[in-house]
């Protein structure tokens, strides 16, 4: 199921033309990484999110089913300004608060909250959204 959330959350955000206007590009695709690790050569801003950061079965009586949490951070050039990564960061809240996320076997309604700070070196700003959705198995 983590691929099938990682191509549902990397969709939405590709799908959206005010996100993807305020990314970097890499390769020539919009700054939005689902692997591990970023790219080293990769400019910001960009979007970074990988796995689940919780992964809770949340079954019914009679149908199974998991609660998901997943992070999506938002990395930015660190200039002192922070309105470039708060843009994008609200942005990312605003695709998936209340999104429809097609995860399992039917089509489940996410919750988002944030953003949030996130801890960096020196020459970055980051801020984290956190999704939240449960789907069924």
């Amino acid at each position: 199921m983590a691929d099938e959330t990682t191509t549902a959350f990397y969709d939405l955000m590709a799908g959206d033309s005010i996100l993807v206007a305020l990314l970097a590009e890499f390769e020539g695709e919009p700054g939005i990484f689902t692997l591990k690790t970023v790219p080293p050569d990769a400019k910001r801003p960009y979007i970074w999110s990988y796995g689940e950061i919780a992964n809770v079965e949340s079954s019914t009586k009679d149908i199974p089913g998991v609660e998901v949490t997943r992070d999506i951070w938002i990395v930015a050039d660190e200039t002192g300004d922070e309105d470039q990564v708060m843009t994008i960061a609200n942005r990312v809240r605003d695709i998936f608060h209340r999104a429809t996320l097609a995860v399992g076997v039917q089509n489940s309604i996410t919750i988002a909250r944030g953003p949030r700070v996130a801890d960096t070196g020196d020459d970055v700003t980051a801020r984290i959204v956190t999704v939240d959705f449960t789907y069924q198995l």
